[in-house]
Order: structure tokens, then C-alpha cells, then sequence
């Protein structure tokens, strides 16, 4: 969650490529002819263009309608003017800000803040759902709609229509502000490039006003040439222009080489950004027949560089792909003290795979996700709607919600790494398998210290493996990869929820009379400083916590980690299982956990032996 919204955001910007595509797990939208506009609706409405010119007052109606969307909230989107034939026109735009005609209409294809939340982080997948659920009926706001995986078909008919092109997204990646990435590509039908001008040359033949605009575009900083154009005007037009051009007016040449005109030219301080239709580059970097279409009030001048359509085929090789999809923002940094990054995070369980797996695998996943890093908002998810090909689900009914959760299955190395490139720092596993939903695979005696030293963890760790042993009980402990220790019994799902709660609670029971200075059972904080809790309510259906070899969002980058019983001494450092020796003390030691997913113990037999020991203690 988050305190407020932000006052502006930079939007997120796409690469041009030169040719469609189907892949999927790709969205594919109508490239709009319009001014992009980010709205935030929260104690007031504004609309802000791409370099954050306030356009709030420009369109009155759409303002208007957007009063009526639950605040605060901020959408992205294309302000367009659409022709009698229902395709965005952008002299209609044009012609609309300065009289006030025509029919304004956002189109929003994209959901940043909702509420308190951040939505940046989420999959452009699940922004869209949540947008099209949220965003009325509006005759002048409509969601943008987009189709999946057939970019090369959808681009044939958007051409076949004389659209401008087509914006293809990645449904996986989060809203990188400011950026252009490989996750947001447009494909151009029309060849149109953003120019500077940079002076005009007289009219010639009858023509008024002026002939011909000098264009640039900018290279590392410097402003080179790019051809002139002297069609796409009318007679208001070319009067308008020579006004404003007049107005800055210079009397030297902005470019560093004087470029080859076919006539005296009158120079300008580059400072308007044009719009211009052409055919292609020549190979003096010129543009072929070039068109003015209308000038780029929402640009800046030094943003305009020369747009040169890069490699489809090229863009997919830098697609990071493991098995279902690319990964995104490898470079986020999750632990900002540390600088740990997303690719640690997914080095780290690419290559603890093998030994991680076992215990996730056929057990619905409770996703918690750290979009934002460790210090970041975070956030629970079971439900999920929607998944990428190949990636295994599974729906149960909740009692609680009275509905069916879709629940992620954990049943590959692919899976667990998408689960990381959503924000999964830790992993959260049932303690039951789909095989057996009602009977889990082991129960767990969680010690959770509150203001009290880990020694005193140890000692009750300790104190509950003498009376299980002295029962008969094999038992497993691992750090909880925070400052408590995790105890896990196996039970190989012979015995119901209830069972494992029950026969947990006499263990901790005892415990806690053995230990009543150190050790509570109680379960609020208040009632329990400086204890040990010895929590048996991890023992419920549909309770989750972090798997062995798990990652924790904690300082440090620790690991929930196996032991040996030798180790669970006051010499014990929860902290020193991290990110980076994980792997080499698993390749010493092995796997220490394999022996909670074998035999179960005979509960009934092991109730008996405490009933035995209890008598013999009174």
C-alpha cells in the first residue's frame, strides 16, 4: 500500500520494430493517433501529456466523465478525435484544441494506482482485468481492447483499415515508468517520425506564407538534418505556422553542418515538434516525401531523435526466456541496503531447484509477491485468473470466501521462476498435496520469539525434540529464516488436519509446563512478550509457510535452511544462511530435509507413549 498517489508520472515508452509478430503471452493493441494522457483522479482531476503539460482544461468533457470513477486512481491511455469512418484523425485533434470541435474520446489501456495500491508491479495481464472491471460505459472513456498471441493477423487487418499500426505488449511485464524496454513495442503501417523545425523557406508559384519546413532530429545531442516537407498544409494552416515561427525566429542555423537546401532558408530556434508522414530514410538520413501532419504540442524538442525500426527477431533473442516467458527488470534491486537484484533472486533458485522442488510440487502455492522489493508494499495472492501456457493450476473452494480459488502448482524449475519474476521472494506451499488435500504431509511446531534472545528459541526447540524422541518421534528442524526455528513431523498423510492440530498442541502444551518462564500459548503479542510462542495453528488446511530453502524478504537475503540436531545449539546464527552460501552447504551436507516427505509416524502409537511419560510425570 501506499501513502498517496504521485502527483505526475513519466509513461512508458515503446521501442519500434519492423515487422509484426504472434507470440504468446503478448497482447496486441490499436496504435492511436492522438496525444497520450496520463490521468489521476484524486482530490482533483489532471491530465498531463507525455512530457507533463497540464491538459486538464483542453478537455473539459473527458474531465467531466472521469469525476465519476472511484478516486484516487491513475490511468494511462490516447486522447483521439476519431473521423465519420471511426479512425483516430489527428488534424481532428489538432483542430479540436484550437476551436473547441469535434469529439474528444480516452482511450485507457493501462491501470498504474488503484485506491491505496500501487499497481506497477502486477503483470499488464492483471492491470487490464482490473481496469476493465473498474471503468464504466463512458461514451467519451473506453477501455482499450486487445487481442492475444496473433499480432501478424490483427496487423493485417489494422493496415487493411489505414490505422496508423499496432502497439504489441508483453501480458507479463509490470509498467517500467520512463523507459522505453523490450516489453512495449509499436509496428508502424504509416511511416511516421517526430521533427524539429528548424526554419522555412519562402513560398514560390502562388503559394502563401511560406514553401518548405527545414527538419532536424537529434544524434547524441547534436541536431542533424533530416529533410524538408512542404506538403500536408492548408492555407490556415500555413498562415498559423508562419506566425508562430515568426515569433522565434534566428538568425543562425541551429545545425552544427549546414545542411543542402534548394532554397534561402529563414532559421528558428528549434523549439516545435512537428509530426511527419513519409516513405522511408534515404541514405543521407533524409526522410522520402515527407508530409506535415500536424505539430507535437505534447513533445519535447530534445526528446526527438531519429525513429529507426529495430529487429523483431533481434528484441526476442534479449527476451531472457526460461521455458513460459521472458523475465523482466533483472536490474530491480529488492534489497536496497544489500543491492541484491531480481536475478539473484532467480539465480539463486535456478540452481537450488533440484532441491526446492520436491517439497513444492503438487501443493497449491500462496503467492506473496514484492513487487516493489523488500521494503516495498507487498502483497497475497491465491487466486489467479489467468496463466501463462503450461503453468498448472488447480481450483478448490474456500469456505471463507464461498468461492473457488484457482491455486498456482509449483511443478517445475519454469513455474518457480515465474513465480520469482512475479515478486515471490519467499515460497509458500500447503502442507498438503492435491492427491490428499485434507491430509497433510507433515505437521509443524512453530517457534516464534517475541522480544527474547534465539538462545531461548534453541532451548525450546531442544526441550520439544527430548520429549519427542523419548516418544518415539522423528522430528526435522530448519530456521524460519527469521528468528525462529520451524519443526516438522512427518505424517505422510495419513491423518486429517484436526489430527495433526490436536497432537501438536499436547506436544507444545508440555512443552510450554516444562518451559512456562520462557514459552507461551498464547497467541496475541500482548499476552506473550518475551516468550517463545509456540504456535500449532500452522496446522490448518490452507495455512502456508515459507518452504525449506526458502528465501526471506529480510535483511541479509537469509534462508529458511535444514540442520542437523547437532546444530541446534546456542552457538546456532539463524542469519548465517544466506542468498550466496546456500548452495555450497547444501553440495556438503545434502539435503537434510528429505526425511519429511518419508514415513509417517503412528500417531496412535505415539499418543500412547505420551500418555505413558504424562502419567509417569504427575
Amino acid at each position: 500500500m501506499i501513502g498517496k498517489i504521485p502527483d505526475t508520472v513519466s509513461p512508458m515508452l515503446a521501442k519500434s520494430v519492423d515487422r509484426p509478430f504472434d507470440k504468446g503471452d503478448w497482447f496486441f493493441e490499436i496504435k492511436f493517433d492522438g496525444y497520450r494522457i496520463i490521468a489521476i483522479i484524486d482530490r482533483r482531476i489532471d491530465l498531463y501529456s507525455r512530457n507533463k503539460l497540464l491538459y486538464t482544461e483542453k478537455f473539459p468533457a473527458i474531465v467531466k466523465a472521469l469525476e465519476k470513477l472511484p478516486a484516487p486512481i491513475v490511468l494511462d491511455g490516447e486522447v483521439v478525435v476519431l473521423d465519420d469512418k471511426g479512425k483516430a484523425d489527428f488534424k481532428l485533434l489538432q483542430n479540436h484544441l484550437k476551436t473547441g470541435s469535434g469529439y474528444p474520446i480516452y482511450f485507457v489501456f493501462d491501470l498504474l494506482f488503484y485506491g491505496k495500491y500501487d499497481l506497477r508491479g502486477l503483470q499488464l495481464r492483471e492491470r487490464k482485468k482490473i481496469l476493465k472491471d473498474i471503468l464504466p460505459e463512458f461514451t467519451n472513456i473506453r477501455y482499450a481492447d486487445h487481442i492475444e498471441k496473433e499480432g501478424k493477423n490483427f496487423f493485417s487487418s489494422v493496415a487493411a483499415l489505414g490505422i496508423e499500426g499496432v502497439m504489441a505488449k508483453n501480458s507479463l511485464s509490470g509498467y517500467v515508468e520512463g523507459q522505453r524496454t523490450d516489453d512495449w513495442l509499436k509496428v508502424k503501417n504509416l511511416q511516421t517520425q517526430e521533427a524539429i523545425i528548424c526554419g522555412f523557406t519562402a513560398p514560390r508559384k502562388g503559394r502563401k506564407h511560406l514553401g518548405s519546413l527545414v527538419l532536424g532530429v537529434y544524434e547524441s545531442d547534436r541536431l542533424v538534418y533530416a529533410g524538408h516537407s512542404g506538403g500536408g498544409f492548408n492555407e490556415t494552416e500555413l498562415a498559423e505556422l508562419k506566425s508562430r515561427l515568426m515569433t522565434i525566429r534566428s538568425d543562425h542555423s541551429p545545425f552544427e553542418l549546414m545542411p543542402k537546401t534548394n532554397a534561402q532558408v529563414t532559421w528558428v530556434e528549434p523549439k516545435l515538434v512537428c509530426e511527419i508522414r513519409f516513405t522511408e530514410w534515404t541514405d543521407d538520413g533524409s526522410m522520402r516525401h515527407p508530409v506535415f501532419v500536424g505539430l507535437r504540442e505534447d513533445k519535447r524538442p530534445k526528446e526527438v531523435v531519429r525513429e529507426v525500426p529495430q529487429k523483431v527477431s533481434t528484441l526476442m533473442n534479449n527476451h531472457e526466456e526460461q521455458g513460459f516467458e521472458k523475465f523482466s527488470n533483472l536490474d530491480k534491486v529488492l534489497w536496497p541496503n544489500e543491492g541484491h537484484t531480481k536475478k539473484d533472486v532467480l539465480d539463486y533458485y535456478e540452481k537450488l531447484s533440484d532441491y526446492i522442488l520436491p517439497y513444492l510440487k503438487d501443493r497449491p502455492e500462496n503467492l506473496h509477491r514484492f513487487p516493489h522489493g523488500i521494503d516495498g508494499p507487498s502483497f497475497y495472492q491465491k487466486n489467479n485468473t489467468t496463466l501463462p501456457a503450461g503453468i498448472e493450476s488447480i481450483k478448490i473452494l474456500s469456505d471463507t470466501e464461498n468461492k473457488e480459488i484457482n491455486y498456482l502448482l509449483c511443478q517445475n524449475k519454469e513455474t518457480l521462476l515465474y513465480m520469482v519474476n512475479l515478486g515471490c521472494i519467499e515460497i509458500n506451499p500447503w502442507n498438503s498435496r492435491i492427491q490428499s488435500l485434507d491430509h497433510p504431509d507433515y505437521l509443524i511446531l512453530d517457534l516464534d520469539p517475541l522480544n527474547i534472545g534465539f538462545k531461548q528459541v534453541v532451548k525450546a526447540a531442544l526441550a520439544t525434540n527430548d520429549i519427542l524422541k523419548k516418544i518415539e518421534v522423528k522430528a526435522y528442524c530448519k530456521t524460519s529464516g527469521l528468528t525462529g526455528l520451524h519443526i516438522f513431523i512427518p505424517l505422510q498423510a495419513k491423518y486429517d488436519y484436526e489430527q495433526a492440530r490436536r497432537f501438536a498442541l499436547i506436544i507444545n502444551m508440555i512443552v510450554s509446563r516444562n518451559l512456562s518462564k520462557i514459552t507461551s500459548l498464547k497467541r496475541m503479542p500482548a499476552q506473550r512478550t518475551e516468550k517463545v510462542y509456540l504456535d500449532y495453528l500452522q496446522n490448518r488446511r490452507g495455512q502456508t509457510l515459507a518452504s525449506a530453502y526458502s528465501l526471506r524478504p529480510e535483511k541479509g537475503a537469509p534462508i529458511s535452511m535444514p540442520l542437523a540436531w547437532s546444530e541446534v545449539n546456542e552457538n546456532l546464527n539463524p542469519k548465517s544462511f544466506n542468498i550466496f552460501n546456500a548452495l555450497s552447504r547444501i553440495k556438503k551436507y545434502g539435503d537434510l530435509w528429505q526425511g519429511v516427505l518419508g514415513e509417517g509416524i503412528k500417531m496412535d502409537e505415539s499418543i500412547e507413549r505420551l500418555e505413558k511419560m504424562i502419567k509417569n510425570l504427575i
